[in-house]
């Protein structure tokens, strides 16, 4: 009976403290790329890439501020960096 009391209260201590990052991280929707679309990249602040050892399409995503200072995110498909090397 101590034991479940004891991880009652321990979960009742963590878990409010641990839900607040959820709360407390701004959530920025991830917007896919189109052919055309109008960007507005005012500074990259980060590029990533799905890892692959082919080459081939891949999934990307880039972090950026617009023009008016808001931190936006985009996907997009390019070819892998292991294209880099192929001609």
């Amino acid at each position: 009976m101590k034991a479940i009391t004891r991880t009652s209260l321990v979960l009742a201590l963590v878990v409010p403290f641990g839900s607040l990052n959820l709360y407390a991280a701004e959530q920025i929707p991830v917007e896919r790329y189109h052919y055309g679309m109008q960007l507005d990249v005012q500074k990259v602040l980060a590029l990533e890439e799905v890892p692959s050892l082919r080459c081939q399409v891949v999934e990307a995503r880039m972090d950026y501020l617009d023009s008016q200072g808001h931190e936006r995110r985009l996907a997009y498909l390019k070819h892998a960096k292991a294209c880099e090397n192929e001609n």
